[in-house]
């Protein structure tokens, strides 16, 4: 049995719960709360104090990147061929200066302030507005339409699509769906990753009132044609 440790939202997690889903192999989603999450941390139960964590028989793999890789192999997402392995490594750690952009937003308390900072991030000359442009740019330059360029479905897309879109879903102040209507590229994306079978047996219980409507395959008709 393997267990799955983070909060209740998407986040960091989300990427993992998606490839634990399509591996078909047992394992439980466990949520915890902020006092948990201490109470965790003060016994010495998360390895690098963060989650979440994957908890194995063999014992616990932490860093969200690193859980990845090990449930795409049971998911089969991770390529066989070396250099698309490579590749999809590759577009992983890319994604990063995306997450650094928004870190210093997320100790920000004042909320005018918190939502004023991220409207800034994803502003004309902003970092988060410079990541999406070369994220989309990546996505184009594939010559299969997955992120990495693979021959099919990698965890590099799980990672993409949870990842960049969950930012997208209403949870995050300052942050809303609106932002990517100038990036018609990764819309395109989206589409093409929320209908694949497997993704969309995934969220087939997501409804439209909840975080994970964003994962939805008609989610950005729904934003961008309501008034």
């Amino acid at each position: 049995m393997l267990r799955l440790v983070y909060f209740p939202s998407p986040g960091r997690a989300e990427a993992i719960r998606v490839a634990l889903s399509i591996s078909g192999v047992e394992w439980e989603d466990i949520s915890i709360d902020g006092e948990q999450f201490s109470n965790m941390k003060e016994s010495g139960d998360l390895p690098w104090g963060m989650v979440p964590i994957l908890q194995t028989p063999q014992g616990t793999i932490a860093e969200s990147s690193a859980i990845l890789r090990f449930v795409g192999h049971l998911s089969r997402l991770v390529p066989d061929d070396p250099f698309q392995r490579a590749k999809a490594d590759e577009f992983i750690d890319g994604m990063e200066p995306l997450s650094i952009a928004l870190n210093s937003t997320f100790g920000v308390r004042d909320l005018e302030e918190r939502v004023r900072m991220r409207k800034e991030i994803f502003g004309p000359e902003g970092k988060g507005s410079s990541n999406l442009r070369l994220l989309e740019r990546k996505v184009s330059e594939s010559l299969t339409g997955w992120a990495a360029g693979t021959d099919e479905m990698s965890i590099a897309d799980l990672k993409l699509f949870t990842g960049l879109f969950g930012l997208f879903s209403g949870n995050y102040d300052g942050i809303d769906a609106s932002i990517l209507v100038d990036f018609p590229g990764l819309i395109e994306y989206h589409g093409k990753v929320s209908n694949e079978p497997r993704i969309k047996e995934h969220y087939s219980d997501a409804k439209s009132d909840e975080i994970r409507w964003i994962f939805l395959p008609d989610a950005f008709e729904e934003v961008f044609t309501s008034d």
